[in-house]
């Protein structure tokens, strides 16, 4: 990431990063990493997208990505329930629209059922498959699988 999209990035976000239970996450591990910095990678990715695409929403979509995963392993944490613990903990710890509720309880489409209402929980919900993929096989992510990826994200971007 270029220094000034970096910058740009690290100020979304450094107020989140603060707070005691994000900092936490390290602790909770996630497809052979920390659930914080899987959450991270996500934020990166949606970022990243948000401005090729320049989404408007990039700061609460940014936001949202690095909330998405946001619970301890103490907690309900089936893989369809997950989301919904997420957002009761984002909503608690901190102020999230409609939108990035949307988000959070929808990144695990099609798994949950709940389909998303915003193109940026499309988004976020893409991100988080295409670095989930890109973790569980040690960043040795095939360039057929990329490409296929990017196919269906920008079919999803042009329905909307």
């Amino acid at each position: 990431m270029k220094i000034k999209k970096q910058i740009e990035f690290n100020n979304i976000i450094s107020d989140i990063l603060k707070n005691q239970e994000i900092i936490d996450l390290r602790y909770e591990f996630h497809h052979g990493i920390s659930r914080l910095d899987h959450s991270l990678n996500v934020a990166k990715l949606t970022f990243n997208i948000c401005k090729t695409f320049n989404i408007d929403t990039i700061k609460e979509t940014t936001r949202a990505a690095l909330l998405h995963d946001f619970y301890r392993s103490f907690e309900d944490s089936s893989f369809t329930h997950h989301p919904l613990v997420a957002v009761k903990n984002a909503k608690r710890v901190f102020n999230i629209n409609k939108m990035q509720e949307d988000i959070i309880a929808c990144h695990m489409f099609p798994a949950t059922l709940k389909l998303p209402k915003y193109k940026e929980t499309w988004i976020v919900s893409l991100s988080d498959k295409i670095v989930a993929i890109k973790e569980c096989t040690r960043y040795k992510l095939p360039l057929q699988l990329s490409i296929y990826s990017m196919f269906i994200f920008n079919f999803l971007i042009i329905r909307r």
